[in-house]
């Protein structure tokens, strides 16, 4: 792995991918193993720092309100997987369908399309083979037998123990001569031929920028970003072949969440079986509540998944990383061990001790408890990222982002969501489940209570055509033979759960085509 030392002048590489974080650490990884020589360039530095953080918060937004717009991205290598939960969740089959209620939304792949590339992702990032089935978890924990119902499907998110992709793959990116990184690189713009191919990348500004030569481009620096890049004008000042794409910046989504319950055990052994998180084999597991396929398509409704919350006092939270800590081996240095902790450990063993008995972690709960669910929002053609007429140190147009939510959809599945909960626990003698009159009530403020949750997807959506998408079914870009895409910026629905899993396992098979292409140059 290099740094920014390096004179990227001098190098060849069959294909550079822009931006270091999961999707395009990962799909480096992937093709370089495949005799693939690979550049990265990343535009913050090695190791996060507040100045690379500043470029954010330029960003403007005239929309709905979006925190995600300036918290939540990073730039740096290994980009969001600096804060990232590790969590990683597979798209159901009905995201990928055409469902009329969502403006016959559909993607031109299926679930078996990256079904395969699902089970690479989870051999790389060291998922181990026996907790990729719920059913299989499900036996082995001896789960009771009321997780069943016909409307809430019962499931487990699995996270990554080695979250940030930078240390996961550290070793790799050091040694394998097939791969280089470059951080403090960032692309400012790209230079294309008069038939419409990429020439090379533009690195910097001003007197210091340099061109980069690529045979093959990719483009993996989050959706924000990744957008404004292609609609930027190119090196030499010209508007790029894809700009009068139709979809091109619209169709941007994030996820909506909020409480829609809170919750009184009645039967507390039974609540824990059921909604305690588990670790196996060292990696946590939560157990979740997901609108089933046959409740979405009868009552039209959108994806959702609901999840138990525990409001607990900072004291247990530090009992938690306390534990995690324990289990993981990284208490380096007792004598570094805080008063804090040390009074965190009050709490921290009990759960230990429940953890090593039952293979879960205590929730405490003499504190309030919450359902939380998180949806998708209809995509829109006036949800859009667009450029302003401002621009940044590095010469590049700053991005305006007008987040749209249709609304009726989405209150009508967060009034179903609420309304199946209370049923699946009350009829189990599981819990009392208390809804507030705002849910009942819908409206505006009911949909303004639900935030984002930094999950940016869309904006160079897939399609069969340029007619309605901006990329094809292998996530190239239309108009351009060795531009593509890697993100969940090609995402045309989203479904309810984390992008990045789904953004990874697309990224693995275009990193698929790739490798295809380059071998057929050798």
């Amino acid at each position: 792995m290099s740094s920014d030392k390096i004179d990227l002048t001098e190098l060849s590489p069959d294909v550079v991918i822009v931006g270091g974080g999961a999707v395009g650490l990962l799909a480096a990884v992937y093709l370089a193993s495949r005799n693939v020589r690979v550049l990265i360039l990343e535009a913050g530095p090695e190791q996060l720092h507040q100045d690379s953080q500043m470029i954010f918060q330029a960003a403007m937004s005239k929309g709905r309100k979006h925190a995600g717009l300036h918290q939540g991205r990073f730039r740096a290598l290994g980009g969001t997987t600096n804060f990232w939960g590790g969590q990683l969740v597979r798209f159901d089959r009905t995201v990928f369908a055409e469902r009329s209620w969502l403006n016959d939304t559909g993607w031109p792949i299926s679930l078996e399309d990256i079904e395969p590339f699902y089970a690479e992702c989870e051999n790389l990032l060291g998922l181990p083979q026996a907790l990729s089935d719920d059913r299989i978890v499900i036996k082995k924990l001896q789960t009771p037998a009321d997780y069943r119902d016909d409307d809430l499907e019962y499931f487990y998110t699995r996270w990554l123990t080695e979250k940030n992709l930078r240390f996961r793959f550290g070793r790799f990116l050091e040694s394998n001569a097939n791969i280089t990184v470059a951080t403090n690189a960032p692309v400012t713009s790209l230079r294309i031929t008069a038939s419409g191919e990429i020439a090379s990348v533009t690195v910097g500004f001003g007197p210091a920028a340099v061109d980069v030569t690529a045979r093959l481009l990719v483009l993996a620096n989050g959706t924000v970003e990744m957008i404004r890049l292609l609609q930027h004008d190119t090196t030499d000042g010209h508007a790029p072949p894809w700009a009068a794409n139709p979809w091109l910046g619209r169709g941007f989504m994030d996820h909506l969440e909020g409480t829609i319950a809170s919750v009184t055990p009645l039967d507390k052994s039974l609540f824990r079986s059921l909604f305690d998180n588990v670790f196996l084999q060292g990696m946590k597991l939560q157990p979740r509540l997901k609108l089933s396929a046959a409740r979405q398509i009868e009552d039209e409704l959108l994806g959702a998944a609901i999840h138990v919350k525990f409001e607990t006092q900072e004291h247990v939270q530090n009992a938690k990383i306390f534990l995690a800590s324990l289990l993981k081996g990284r208490l380096s240095d007792p004598r570094k061990i805080t008063s804090e902790v040390w009074a965190a450990a009050r709490l921290g063993f009990p759960m230990a001790w429940h953890y090593l008995m039952n293979q879960r972690i205590w929730s405490p709960m003499n504190g309030s408890i919450q359902l939380r669910l998180m949806l998708e929002h209809e995509p829109l053609p006036s949800s859009r990222i667009t450029l302003s007429d401002a621009s940044d140190k590095y010469g590049m147009r700053i991005p305006e982002l007008s987040w749209a939510v249709s609304g009726e959809k989405e209150i009508r599945t967060i009034q179903a969501a609420a309304a199946l909960a209370k049923t699946y626990f009350e009829s189990r003698g599981i819990a009392m489940v208390a809804v507030p009159e705002q849910i009942n009530a819908g409206g505006t403020e009911l949909l303004a209570s639900f935030v984002d949750t930094y999950h940016h997807m869309g904006g160079a959506r897939m399609g069969i055509s340029e007619s309605d998408g901006v990329v094809d079914s292998m996530c190239r870009v239309f108009g351009c033979n060795n531009l593509y895409v890697m993100g969940a910026a090609v995402f045309p629905a989203s479904g309810f759960a984390n992008p990045t899993f789904t953004a990874m396992a697309l990224a693995l098979r275009t990193a698929e085509t790739i490798t295809r292409r380059v071998q057929r140059w050798l």
